[in-house]
């Protein structure tokens, strides 16, 4: 047990904060030149106190957080003023050292202080019978729970341990898919519900999706209908709102309204809605971002979305049947009734749809295609539209709808052109501004009309009778999210494999008291995360924050580096956690916004050792992960290379700190690299994959449902060997450069 150190009324970890490292950070202090900043000897009577008390008092530690507020901006003025000066002026850099100690030191003192209050409000809410509170005490403190919030959860949490809560409903038959398995899933649902109805024997279809464009999907949906089932659609409409400041991109909002459309006028008994999320979730930022397919007794429920690329990426799903995916279309008719006959302001809001015309606006190639092909349109249900790259092809495919793309766009053809060979969205025209608000009253107003919102009303459930040994947990709202992704790390004992489309700091940080947890009983568990190498526009990753935590905790955790078939990217995609207890999935992302702001929902299934069955579904989830791990990620810890990197400066004041600041030059390498590294494997399979035999196995793969990527990549995989294939690609240039990186 670590002894405590206190910090107003609050006893933190002496390891985090204690006198010696006052001592220091006050040293540094009296050298900072910011303004506001107070005079040294009173720096040397907090440091003098520290050390007398054991102790910093309210007003001392004020003095550390204020001046730590203060150095933010100071830190960044004088990275410039030194990038200016050509990192030789050796008084800025000594500035820049003790920001960087003292900085650490206030960073240091607000986090503890933070863990502990944290620990105090789940202690509180919890009781002695509770156990560990580390990974709930985690959570709390990253997302700042208040405390009526951390009462919710806590309880939510007992209920779930003591087998009493509504989230667990037992008795469902369950079937898991995972990686390629989950896109022939759901075409094998929707081709059944068809030749079903062929049968003479209808079934009740429901998809549920925050991207619905893939016409494979779209067009199966719309010939479930025509073969005489039922069809209930509900899906998220897209943003006309800017991701960041006011520039705005819409580019996949066309496609999603023309899909809208094409089952809209699909024959049959179809109905679809849009979800109304400024309404529901309160900014038009947030998504409706659910991913589901129910099929009569069977529901899908997944992370899978169904736009085109979505098959091949990594994702996971269950089919289940039962009890849970009774109450699963239960709240899809709830999400259908909350959407049917939404306005155009319920479904973007009132300021997006008013500043529309006066706005920065802008598309892809992608928009400007779905919107032509909806001017006069759409096309019906199952019709890919050409996918192009360069302004020249897309002025091509605006003549062939008696269209001239210039027209639509708000700079010269020259420049459009420039824009795009640069990958960026092109200026949207008042005539394409106009086009598209009528599109969104064309599409919108379909899903108004008398009959679709009659139509909406009549949904009908699954029986729910037990029909296996199962217990499904079910994630509706945030609390219940939140509850089964912190049941998951809490109660594994051997192991916890995440492959994540997104990994915050806040899991990095419940996976790391998840480790001290278990260390603090004499206990080791295996930790290993994957991580998908997304980047933003500056190149950054949306990953690196948590990433850093799990190597600065001794977490073992990759990124992603997956062969492609060609020239589209693959994802990790997944929302996993995985443990020798059970299995969180579904739509979540590990993300404030994921697990409190957007509309999602996720599941969670505990194995059963007494069931084959059970530990068989465990086992094959445990090798699809090993096989990323293995042969699908690269580990470069960014840590260990800073401090290689900074081994001439390892006697510096502010080493840690260097060596922390270099850490994000490395991710930038590294996402960089694996880009290049995908882009080798996808010119590779692709040639490959012309080999007759490949050529004749990817056809066959195809017509059994999988994803045409997938098929491709599993067809050489299968004409190579598994082993040489890996090695194959090992060889390839892009992957040496990365392997370089260490």
């Amino acid at each position: 047990m670590s002894s405590s150190f206190q910090i107003g009324s609050h006893s933190v970890d002496s390891r985090l904060v204690n006198a010696d490292l006052i001592r220091k950070w006050a040293d540094s202090a009296k050298n900072i030149q910011a303004e506001g900043n107070p005079p040294a000897d009173s720096w040397e009577k907090l440091a003098d106190s520290a050390a007398r008390n054991n102790a910093l008092n309210q007003s001392e530690a004020d003095q550390i957080t204020k001046l730590g507020k203060t150095c933010f901006s100071y830190h960044k003025q004088l990275h410039k003023d030194l990038k200016a000066s050509g990192y030789k002026d050796q008084k800025l850099k000594a500035q820049l050292t003790e920001v960087h100690v003292f900085t650490t030191g206030s960073d240091a003192v607000k986090k503890a202080v933070l863990n502990s209050q944290s620990m105090l409000a789940v202690q509180a809410a919890a009781g002695a019978s509770f156990g560990p509170t580390g990974v709930v005490a985690a959570y709390v403190a990253a997302v700042k729970l208040n405390d009526e919030s951390v009462k919710q959860l806590v309880d939510s949490l007992q209920q779930v341990r003591q087998g009493d809560s509504p989230l667990v409903h037992q008795g469902n038959q369950i079937k898991g898919f995972h990686c390629e398995e989950v896109w022939p899933q759901m075409i094998h649902m929707l081709d059944g519900a068809a030749q079903s109805a062929r049968d003479g024997k209808p079934v009740e279809v429901n998809a549920q999706y925050y991207e619905l464009t893939n016409q494979q999907i779209v067009g199966k949906l719309a010939e479930a209908a025509e073969a005489g089932n039922k069809v209930r659609v509900n899906v998220d409409a897209g943003r006309l709102v800017a991701f960041k400041g006011k520039h705005v991109e819409i580019d996949e909002v066309p496609d999603k309204l023309r899909s809208i459309l094409q089952l809209v006028n699909a024959g049959g008994d179809i109905a679809v809605s849009a979800y109304p999320v400024p309404e529901q979730l309160g900014e038009p930022g947030n998504l409706m971002h659910r991913k589901g397919l129910r099929v009569g007794e069977q529901f899908l429920l997944s992370g899978m979305n169904a736009n085109e690329g979505s098959g091949e990426n990594v994702d996971v799903g269950y089919a289940i049947e039962g009890p849970a995916a009774r109450k699963l279309v239960q709240n899809f008719a709830r999400d259908v009734q909350q959407s049917a006959g939404a306005s155009n302001a319920q479904v973007y809001g009132e300021k997006p749809l008013a500043d529309f015309m006066a706005g920065d606006i802008n598309m892809g190639t992608r928009g400007f295609i779905g919107l032509f092909d909806c001017l006069e349109g759409p096309s019906k249900a199952g019709t890919s539209l050409p996918m192009v790259k360069t302004f020249a092809d897309l002025e091509k495919v605006a003549e062939s709808y008696g269209q001239k793309a210039v027209d639509y766009v708000a700079v010269p053809a020259e420049k459009a052109e420039e824009m795009l060979a640069a990958g960026e969205r092109l200026p949207l025209s008042d005539k394409a501004k106009t086009a598209f608000m009528e599109l969104v009253d064309k599409a919108l107003g379909a899903t108004r009309s008398k009959t679709n919102v009659e139509r909406l009303q009549d949904i009908s459930l699954p029986d729910g009778k037990a029909v296996g040994a199962a217990a499904v947990a079910l994630a509706d709202f945030p609390v219940d999210r939140e509850t089964l992704m912190i049941t998951a790390i809490q109660e594994a004992e051997k192991f916890i494999y995440i492959p994540a489309f997104v990994m915050t700091a806040t899991v990095a940080e419940m996976l790391s008291a998840k480790k001290a947890e278990m260390a603090a009983a004499g206990k080791e568990i295996d930790i290993r995360v994957i991580a998908d190498p997304g980047v933003y526009p500056d190149g950054g990753t949306p990953n690196q924050a948590g990433m850093e935590r799990l190597e600065d905790n001794g977490i073992s955790c990759r990124w992603a580096n997956l062969p492609r078939s060609g020239w589209h990217d693959r994802k990790i995609h997944a929302k996993e956690i995985l443990t020798d207890k059970g299995e969180f999935f579904g739509s979540t992302n590990f993300s404030k916004k994921g697990l409190r702001e957007n509309w999602e929902h996720s599941g969670y299934v505990r194995f059963d050792e007494s069931d084959k069955a059970s530990i068989a579904e465990r086992d094959q989830s445990v090798g699809k992960f090993m096989n990323l791990w293995n042969n699908e990620s690269v580990e470069v810890n960014s840590l260990e290379r800073g401090r290689r990197l900074r081994a001439r400066e390892k006697d510096a004041k502010d080493f840690n700190e260097q060596v922390d600041e270099s850490r994000y030059g490395t991710t930038r390498d590294v996402i960089s690299a694996i880009e290049v590294a995908e882009k080798d494997t996808g010119v590779f399979v692709e040639k490959q994959a012309q080999e007759p035999a490949a050529a004749s196995r990817v056809a066959e793969l195809v017509k059994q449902g999988y994803d045409a990527g997938d098929a491709t990549i599993l067809a050489v995989k299968e004409q190579m060997g598994e082993k040489a294939f890996y090695a194959a690609l090992n060889e390839l240039p892009g992957r040496q450069e990365l392997n370089k990186i260490h």
